[in-house]
């Protein structure tokens, strides 16, 4: 199994110096399945750098794959509208001088384990409903939350990279947690407020 870093190098040294598009990205990746298409939406703002305007772009196209695991689909697909979309130059930099340090680290501890967690029609319907409501939050410009609900979603994305029940679980756990409290803070807030 190629390690998911050395996916991530490779992509970067194809894309055009401009930057590249939705549908360029997922063309590239589409035989590699969702997982990477995950680790690569979600870095930039998974990265603990306050970067306003990263991730409603990047959630909306995860909530669109999220879908689409729901709807039991094996290989994505993205609108036409999005497929033009461009994600830029200095995302990909971000990407290449961040992000893969980030996951080199990380996938010193991933490693094929229970694999059922990445795998059946049911267990997929269930990730792809934590996903979408992961992603749903993500899109909302919440200040300093973004970097843990993309940070949960990069970790699904490993686990299905490495088939890695473990980080997917453990992805979706911390999800939902920071929904709950989101949930929480927000319901907290408006009771004060009257």
């Amino acid at each position: 199994m190629r390690k998911l870093s050395l996916e991530l190098e490779e992509l970067i040294n194809v894309v055009n110096p401009e930057g590249i598009t939705f549908g360029e990205l997922l063309d590239t990746l589409r035989l590699s399945g969702f997982g990477l298409l995950f680790v690569v939406l979600s870095l930039p703002s998974a990265l603990p750098i306050p970067a306003p305007g990263y991730s409603t772009p990047f959630a909306v196209v995860i909530i669109l794959l999220a879908l689409q695991i729901i709807a039991g689909r094996s290989s994505p697909i993205i609108p036409q509208r999005v497929h033009g979309r461009k994600i830029s130059a200095k995302t990909i930099a971000r990407i290449e001088k961040r992000g893969i340090p980030l996951v080199r680290l990380v996938e010193r501890f991933s490693k094929p384990r229970f694999e059922i967690l990445s795998q059946g029609r049911t267990f997929g319907l269930l990730l792809g409903i934590v996903i979408l409501i992961v992603a749903i939050v993500m899109a909302i410009p919440i200040p300093f939350t973004n970097t843990v609900f993309a940070g949960a979603i990069l970790l699904i994305g490993i686990g299905l990279v490495n088939n890695d029940g473990l980080f997917i679980l453990g992805g979706g756990l911390i999800g939902l947690m920071a929904v709950a409290a989101v949930i929480a803070l927000l319901i907290v807030g408006g009771l004060a407020l009257f």
